[in-house]
């Protein structure tokens, strides 16, 4: 009885989420379509309308970019200002911003990465404690001894192999075999008689 109380709480709750996002979804689409609006009434003004879009809804900053874009048949210059001014409304989503940008329009990569290098030029390829980009230094990596070394130096690891040395020398036998002979019981002339 337990156990069906759990599954149905827990349909219950994953019904609730589904519904909450499809709402979300549908949100999102619906600033999409007024924006479609009001870029196509004013597309002088397409910069501020995606600022106050983006910093009044950063959730769908990534629909509002890409319906920027698309309504405005923006060139590679354009994409890049659409990009900086989403991303100066939203910092927190710039990564996801640039990517629906580049999704949207594919030959403005390069414009999208200028704009990510100039607003935030501390991420790349420096370590994360540089405190400036242009100065990072390379991390130093300590030389380590790999086993695998060999065929430019002598063998290296444990004497005699694996295991340690080996029981029997390595090779054939250099000489005879040992001959071992069993433990010989004095016989006592007495013992053979029988008892009296």
């Amino acid at each position: 009885m337990k156990m069906t109380t759990r599954f149905a709480a827990l349909s219950a709750i994953l019904g609730f989420l589904s519904i909450a996002s499809a709402k979300a979804d549908e949100g999102c689409q619906a600033q999409s379509a007024s924006l479609k609006e009001a870029i196509a009434a004013k597309p002088t003004e397409l910069l501020q309308i995606v600022e106050v879009r983006v910093s009044a809804n950063p959730g769908c900053a990534c629909e509002i970019v890409k319906t920027a874009i698309e309504v405005s048949k923006a060139d590679v210059q354009v994409v890049a200002s659409i990009v900086e001014t989403a991303s100066a409304a939203a910092p927190d989503k710039m990564r996801l911003i640039a990517q629906c940008a580049v999704a949207v329009a594919p030959d403005s990569l390069a414009g999208v990465q200028a704009v990510l290098a100039k607003l935030d030029p501390s991420t790349g390829e420096s370590s994360p404690s540089s405190k400036d980009a242009k100065s990072a230094k390379a991390p130093q990596v300590a030389d380590t001894w790999n086993p695998l070394d060999f065929p430019g130096g002598p063998p290296s690891g444990p004497p005699g192999g694996p295991g340690g040395y080996p029981e029997l020398p390595p090779g054939p036998p250099t000489g005879f075999p040992p001959v071992i002979t069993p433990p010989v019981k004095p016989v006592s002339p007495t013992g053979l008689l029988p008892n009296n």
